[in-house]
């Protein structure tokens, strides 16, 4: 019976250090992956972001009207692409790394302001108008990390322009009341079932539609990133076609 015994620990140690060097080995593999995303895609993608960005602004020469529109067609698909590969690093990142939240209090409606400046020419090219509405004149603090708040508030208002339909407003509503804070976003667009939306925030995407996969990645992150924080998610869609997609603070 002893001798038994001794086997059976013998064996599961053995197992043990087999999972253990299994594990070490997918860690290298995933690191390896997340380094040929973010060098070896984000790079040239980038140089051409960066290049195309120039020749748009004539830096190298005048161009005709029809260039002008092929070029512009070029870039938007490459501002997509390189959207959904920054995504990618992150979700690998984060998973990797299970990251520790750098709380400080913030400004909320300072970080709306920047992610509205930084995605404006997105929004630009579908004709939408971006429309900032809150109770509040002054600042809306809350405790969280930087850059974490700044991917949420980006990745949802990324989703509302991109699933929103053209020549239609986006409305950002920012809340403080006595016990909570709220930010929200919301489109016209089309009509999305429960479950349809709940797929949008799963890990699983749907690969055969490229303009979900965007949306699902930028949604999926973002729900990630609020459920560190220890927040409620605001996810809805009507029949009088308009989705809303945000996040309640309580205090």
């Amino acid at each position: 019976m002893f001798f038994k015994k001794k086997l059976i620990k013998k064996i599961k140690n053995k197992i043990k250090q087999i999972k253990s060097r299994y594990n070490e080995k997918l860690q290298k593999e995933r690191n390896k992956f997340t380094c040929i995303l973010n060098h070896d895609i984000k790079t040239p993608l980038l140089a051409q972001i960066q290049s195309l960005e120039l020749i748009l602004k004539e830096r190298f020469g005048k161009i005709n009207d029809s260039q002008k529109n092929i070029l512009n067609e070029i870039l938007n698909s490459n501002y997509f692409l390189f959207e959904i590969v920054s995504n990618a690093v992150f979700l690998a990142k984060y998973e990797n790394e299970q990251p520790k939240l750098k709380l400080e209090n913030i400004d909320i409606l300072e970080q709306i302001e920047d992610c509205c400046n930084m995605i404006k020419n997105f929004a630009q090219e579908k004709s939408q108008k971006i429309i900032i509405k809150t109770n509040k004149k002054n600042e809306i603090k809350l405790k969280a990390d930087r850059l974490m708040i700044q991917k949420i508030i980006f990745n949802i208002l990324s989703s509302s322009i991109s699933y929103g339909f053209e020549k239609s407003n986006i409305e950002i509503t920012v809340k403080e009341s006595k016990n909570s804070i709220s930010f929200c976003t919301r489109n016209k667009s089309i009509y999305m079932t429960k479950e349809k939306i709940n797929s949008l925030f799963e890990d699983k995407k749907n690969l055969c539609d490229f303009n979900q996969l965007g949306m699902s990645l930028n949604l999926n992150i973002a729900k990630k990133l609020i459920n560190a924080h220890k927040w409620n998610i605001i996810a809805e869609s009507k029949k009088d076609n308009s989705s809303t997609f945000g996040f309640v603070v309580k205090k």
